[in-house]
């Protein structure tokens, strides 16, 4: 019996079905081939970032570290910069004021002009002396007057009562013979010994009571540091005849006038030791340092 139609019953062997490749006995099915890409994709990652990417990451880092290392060193480089620049500042300024201060105290060639300044700056106090002279005579009786009629007369008479108005004069001027000395005996304070040395003046002026203050407030004013020490002030000239009241005339009738503005200028004499601080030079620090004493040879 035969099939009709057109039927035609599949043979099995015509079908055999999907034809997968077979490696080392494993066939290659799309799942396991899927495995087997995603497992050598890891591998190949593993590779890749062992070989490339690790060695190029720790290049980077050990870059970047060296970078930052720099950049410390820079910014320590420049604090350095600052600091010596901000050190050299104020050596400047040190060194000014160390200047300022050396510009106070004396020096040789201030030394040696004191006396002339001293003097210049007393006779300054006479300027105004004949004019101050001719305004008082102005309140004097008639007598007076004539006595400066010439100048033998005022001479003698001025000689005799004193000036009407003192002549400011520098009587003594004496350098201690012994020259400077270094100061060593704390007179002026422990830190100060062994760093100055002085040269002591003997100083002697007259005038009336304004000169000498105005002489005293210009020795203030000089350019050398000055100490003054031991002042004594006299007052009066025991060189003079007049009897102690001054200047009076006998009125008529026996009256006994005294001439109130017409007396001589009370003269102060003034006598001090002045002391000029001097800075110790190179010489005078070398001859500080001790000698050594020489080392005796072993026979």
């Amino acid at each position: 019996m035969t099939a009709g139609g057109d039927f035609i019953p599949q043979d099995s062997d015509f079908d055999p079905g999907p034809n997968y490749p077979v490696v080392f006995g494993i066939t290659l099915t799309p799942v396991i081939s899927g495995i087997a890409l995603a497992a050598a994709g890891l591998i190949s990652a593993g590779l890749l970032w062992n070989y490339v990417v690790s060695p190029t990451w720790e290049a980077y880092q050990s870059l970047d570290a060296k970078v930052k290392e720099k950049n410390e060193q820079l910014k320590e480089q420049a604090s350095i910069k600052q600091q010596i620049q901000d050190a050299k500042t104020k050596l400047t300024q040190v060194n000014q004021q160390r200047d300022q201060v050396l510009a106070l105290f004396a020096t040789d060639k201030t030394l040696d002009t004191l006396l002339l300044d001293i003097n210049q700056l007393i006779d300054k106090n006479n300027s105004g002396r004949i004019a101050a002279t001719k305004a008082k005579l102005n309140s004097c009786p008639a007598w007076v007057r004539d006595q400066y009629s010439d100048i033998v007369t005022y001479q003698k008479f001025e000689d005799k009562v004193g000036a009407l108005v003192a002549d400011a004069k520098l009587k003594k001027f004496t350098p201690n013979v012994k020259g400077t000395e270094v100061i060593a005996d704390g007179s002026l304070g422990a830190p100060i010994d062994n760093k100055l040395k002085r040269q002591s003046i003997d100083v002697q002026f007259e005038g009336n009571f304004n000169q000498t203050q105005s002489i005293f407030r210009t020795i203030e004013r000089l350019q050398p540091l000055l100490l003054i020490k031991n002042l004594k002030i006299e007052v009066g000239d025991k060189n003079r005849a007049l009897v102690p009241g001054g200047l009076y005339e006998i009125a008529p009738g026996g009256i006994v006038r005294f001439l109130t503005n017409c007396q001589p200028d009370a003269k102060i004499t003034t006598s001090f030791q002045m002391e000029a601080l001097i800075p110790l030079n190179a010489a005078d620090k070398k001859a500080l340092v001790p000698t050594p004493s020489p080392t005796a040879s072993p026979k």
